[in-house]
């Protein structure tokens, strides 16, 4: 593959992208991630979730959006508060009939702290009814941005020698890669929207006064995050997802570093500790546990497993796993039943750009069925690198990884015989039921995650 991680990361030295500043602004650790992700897509790999477009219709959207939020869920009429939260814009629909916030929802219900919530919108929405609190919503400076961007306003202009650089690695891409990629668009956007949001964190900060900023996603809040630093609030950041050292929102080995990471970073487990070069001090990793993971269990644990295997699906890897889970479906010595299980981001587009699955006679899952219950019911899983297979491990699955394209994230569960990975329907259906996961669950999930989390909450604002 030619987009392979470790040659992206003597790329970026080779090229000093890290030391590249635009009036003392570095830029490179604000797009590198998207770059990276840019150049997998143009390499083949699939997108992970369905995006918003840049027709006028969508502007039309984000305005109208702006509109309807600018009195009832303005971020400026927050009150003063202990604890600021910036959340996952993708919320989860539960039993209760709520759309929960699946990584700060269960901690908010059970501490006592003093916090407002904001939340950016999820494809020019937010969902309704929300389970969370203190609710506020950052259309306001979402879309005074865009508008800005849009209309070529304080725009922003790139020194020819930085322009020169961004258009040789431009030609390095190329070369390399066989990825073109306009990096000189790249950084003029995000240092736009720099110059647009930045005064408006610094006043939302300032309005709100919190002893302490977390958040849920940290890159592309590296705005946020530059406001509450020059503001000296301390900024935490809690784990939605799998981090490894290919993931390179959070993985910054050797000489590079960023500038704007949060100050701490809150992880599942040890594991995860142990898993990447953090641009931060290792005693600022900190494992607090994953509530939503820790609750589901037991919530789940009277269920009774059947002979049942979940595919796990990414759009990243949808076409070719989609694509195994017919071909095993259709294998005489398969005798499990097949469930498919789609990622949000592909529930609006799967039948387009997986159109097999609807001529077939396995299970494919959209929204409707809780993940944590079909785990609870079955009894093995594949999928290629998504969290949800540690958190099927926490179920008990025998667990399986498909060797494609980004499967090497699961390099560590296949190192621990917690996982074992294949690339053939044989292989797959002469394993299942063979053997039990080695699985460690303590090691990436802490116990009792909420008290910890709480705990760690009160110990970064003293």
């Amino acid at each position: 593959m030619k987009a392979a991680p470790t040659a992206f990361e003597k790329f970026e030295l080779e090229q000093s992208l890290f030391d590249l500043q635009v009036r003392e602004v570095p830029v490179w650790e604000r797009i590198r991630f998207e770059v990276f992700q840019e150049i997998r897509r143009q390499n083949g790999t699939g997108r992970a979730h369905t995006a918003v477009g840049n027709d006028w219709r969508d502007y039309a959207r984000g305005t109208s959006l702006l509109l309807r939020n600018l009195v009832i869920k303005n971020p400026y009429f927050s009150e003063e508060s202990d604890l600021l939260f910036v959340g996952h814009h993708r919320r989860k629909q539960l039993d209760d009939g709520y759309w929960w916030d699946i990584y700060c929802d269960p901690i908010h219900e059970a501490g006592s702290y003093d916090f407002t919530h904001f939340e950016k919108d999820h494809m020019l929405s937010h969902a309704s009814p929300p389970r969370t609190a203190n609710l506020r919503y950052l259309d306001l400076i979402e879309q005074v941005s865009n508008i800005q961007r849009v209309l070529k306003i304080n725009s922003p202009v790139i020194p020819p020698k930085t322009k020169d650089t961004l258009e040789r690695a431009r030609k390095a891409l190329l070369s390399r890669f066989d990825a073109d990629i306009d990096l000189v668009a790249k950084v003029k956007k995000v240092l736009h929207e720099r110059r647009a949001k930045l005064p408006l964190y610094k006043r939302l900060v300032k309005r709100v006064d919190p002893e302490l900023v977390v958040v849920v996603v940290s890159y592309g809040r590296e705005t946020l995050i530059e406001a509450c630093k020059s503001q000296d609030v301390p900024v935490a950041e809690l784990q939605h997802g799998v981090v490894s050292k290919h993931h390179f929102g959070y993985s910054f080995p050797g000489p590079r570093t960023k500038t704007t990471f949060p100050d701490y970073f809150l992880a599942f487990g040890d594991f995860w500790k142990q898993s990447v070069d953090f641009p931060v001090p290792e005693s600022h990793v900190i494992p607090v546990g994953y509530p939503f993971l820790e609750q589901s269990i037991g919530k789940y644990s009277d269920a009774e497993a059947t002979d049942k295997l979940i595919f796990i699906s990414q759009g990243t890897v949808g076409r070719t796993l989609s694509k195994f889970a017919v071909e095993l479906n259709q294998h005489p010595n398969a005798d499990y039943d097949i469930i498919y299980k789609l990622h949000p981001g592909e529930y609006d587009r799967w039948r387009t750009e997986y159109p097999w699955l609807e001529t077939t006679e396995l299970e494919v899952v959209e929204d409707g069925k809780n993940l944590y219950r079909l785990f609870s019911e079955a009894s093995a899983q594949i999928g290629v690198g998504s969290t949800a297979i540690y958190e099927g491990l926490a179920f008990d699955l025998q667990t399986f990884i498909y060797d494609c394209p980004d499967a090497e994230v699961m390099e560590p569960l296949v190192d621990e015989n917690a996982a074992t990975k294949i690339s053939t329907t044989d292989e797959l259906a002469s394993s299942l039921g063979t053997a039990s996961p080695q699985f460690d669950q303590s090691y990436y999930f802490e116990s009792n995650s909420v008290e910890k989390a709480c705990e760690v909450f009160d110990d970064l604002r003293k």
